[in-house]
């Protein structure tokens, strides 16, 4: 089936192609009924290249919407299922954000690990956590780099994410991942199982342009500050190759991309049906 052609996916093809005053006079022509379209309007105007977790007052917005909190329901039900299941002594979370996945997870688990360890780095959102959370250790630094530093003595019976790998490039990402594997027992993969488009399509744009402007459209009073702090940001990121800051996949490259970072018996089950995409639940043994 074809897909329908749309001005806002005209625009992003445009701005992919480095096409900006094309894409400029595109979006002034529909600022007044997109939201999408007003915020990259208006990041072209100022030039802005900000990071999408440069703004935690945004992000945090998003993150506490409408259909987040029904999404994050699911993940923090879906964790709390698996700590019972698998009744982890010691947990590490990467990217744990304010916890707004964790902290609802350890209430809801009848098992709750003895031992937390997070990876936050985020100061703001690290000092945010650990006012609710009294954890084991913490790290305010990257996925990365604390992966260059595990010693031999270092070891977690589960380790987790939620929505937080995504945001490393996939070469970073799997030699990251490939010196977890030697620490951990499981890892639990919670990410979106977006659509598989080619890289660069049209196909993809139209996408693109769907979802943002539906996840836009979601924020309600807080929609200009969102799009503008965080999905637009996040979107020129998936658009502008040199400096992407989103490399989310579907569920099967993430399938591969576990195995060959050295897990095996990876399990993929659903989480939620969200605007954006599926949520889906990877679980793997080291």
């Amino acid at each position: 089936m074809a897909v329908r052609h749309t001005p806002l996916g005209g625009a992003l093809s445009s701005l992919a192609a480095g096409k900006d005053d094309e894409a400029r006079h595109a979006l002034s022509r529909m600022k007044d009924e997109s939201v999408m379209a007003r915020a990259l309007a208006l990041a072209l105007s100022s030039g802005s290249l900000a990071n999408a977790y440069d703004a935690p007052s945004a992000f945090e917005a998003f993150i506490r919407s409408r259909g987040n909190i029904a999404l994050y329901g699911a993940v923090s039900s879906t964790l709390a299922r698996l700590y019972d299941h698998y009744r982890p002594h010691r947990l590490l979370d990467i990217g744990t954000g304010d916890g707004m996945a964790l902290l609802p997870a350890i209430a809801e688990a009848t098992h709750v690990p003895r031992e937390i360890d997070v990876i936050e780095p985020s100061e703001q959102m690290f000092e945010k956590l650990i006012g609710s959370l009294s954890v084991h250790a913490g790290y305010t630094q990257g996925f990365e780099a604390f992966a260059e530093d595990l010693a031999q003595k270092n070891h977690w019976d589960m380790a987790q994410s939620s929505f937080a790998l995504q945001s490393i490039p996939p070469s970073a990402r799997t030699k990251a991942l490939r010196r977890l594997a030697r620490h951990v027992d499981r890892l639990v993969v919670i990410e979106f199982d977006v659509p598989d488009l080619p890289l660069g399509s049209r196909d993809l744009h139209e996408s693109l342009a769907t979802r943002y402007e539906c996840a836009a459209s979601e924020q309600e009073e807080n929609a200009d500050l969102v799009a503008s702090g965080f999905l637009v940001p996040m979107l020129l990121g998936q658009l502008r190759a040199a400096t992407p800051s989103n490399w989310e996949q579907p569920a099967s490259a993430w399938l591969d991309e576990l195995t060959s970072a050295g897990f095996r018996a990876v399990k993929v089950e659903h989480v939620h049906d969200y605007s954006w995409a599926s949520a889906m639940c990877l679980v793997a043994d080291a």
